[in-house]
């Protein structure tokens, strides 16, 4: 297998992202639950998904002192996260703390609750993220129609936009996909702006095309761009398919190489121009 892990687009906004996107107001949890225990003391301190817990209190507080929609999806991605988090502690048995099982289980009933009152609020959205979040965690069917209503606009610029709408089509339609992806990158001005999953993604749609050269060009820019290893990529399977496939094969992997690394400065200055080929 090229991929060892499932492809995933997150729309996750970590604790150190959020605070770095508003650096304009203090969120330290100690002060939070300080000016607001309202945001904390209804979801008990205790050992089981302690970090979560911590950013859904961040969220819930930039939701009250600034109720945007972003922050609302900020919100409700950060509860689903807790709760499932949760989930998978509630039959996990304590001899030396009974009451630990008991307060887990309110946390989890208080998560739902939660998800449950700010999908209420988010009825009726306009906000294309939003209405996307909605949808495909769900399956909100009105929410459904106004992303795709504005994402399949044809003056759509919004990569994060079409980056989503481009997963979209990754199952049904690879030339579409392909070119929304590309489009996307078009409008980038640092590669910031792209999860490491989207390059995973491209290559893998040349990959199951048999374009072997294409699919190891971005399969460097992947794995550079993936510190983590997140994404585990299998070069050499690439380069031992593209080798045995005839007219589809790989001929120069220096000069692969030295196109992805100039993919990927014109990705990292804003300067990719690069038309999504035609799929065979």
């Amino acid at each position: 297998m090229i991929i060892k892990t499932a492809m995933k687009l997150s729309l996750v906004c970590s604790a150190l992202l959020l605070t770095a996107c508003k650096p304009w107001v203090s969120d330290n949890i100690g002060s939070i639950c300080k000016d607001s225990p309202e945001l904390c003391e209804d979801l008990h301190k205790i050992g089981d998904c302690r970090f979560k817990r911590t950013t859904v209190i961040r969220a819930r507080y930039y939701d009250k002192i600034d109720p945007t929609e972003i922050n609302k999806r900020d919100l409700l991605t950060e509860l689903d996260e807790y709760e499932s988090c949760l989930e998978l502690t509630l039959f996990m048995q304590y001899t030396r703390n009974k009451n630990r099982k008991k307060l887990r289980l309110e946390n989890y009933l208080k998560a739902q609750e939660l998800i449950q009152i700010n999908l209420k609020e988010s009825k009726g959205t306009k906000d294309p993220m939003l209405a996307y979040y909605l949808w495909t965690h769900h399956q909100d069917m009105q929410a459904r129609r106004v992303f795709l209503t504005f994402a399949t606009k044809e003056d759509i610029r919004d990569p994060k936009i079409l980056f989503k709408l481009a997963t979209i089509y990754s199952k049904d339609n690879a030339q579409t996909s392909l070119n929304l992806f590309y489009k996307a990158l078009r409008y980038t001005t640092s590669l910031k702006q792209t999860s490491p999953a989207t390059f995973t993604m491209i290559m893998t749609i040349f990959y199951q095309k048999k374009l072997f050269e294409e699919a190891y060009v971005w399969a460097l820019i992947a794995k550079k761009e993936d510190e983590n290893d997140e994404y585990p990529i299998n070069l050499e399977l690439i380069l031992q398919k593209g080798k045995s496939h005839g007219d589809r094969l790989i001929l120069n992997e220096v000069q692969l190489r030295e196109r992805a690394q100039q993919y990927y400065l014109q990705l990292s200055e804003g300067k990719f121009q690069i038309e999504a080929p035609i799929l065979p």
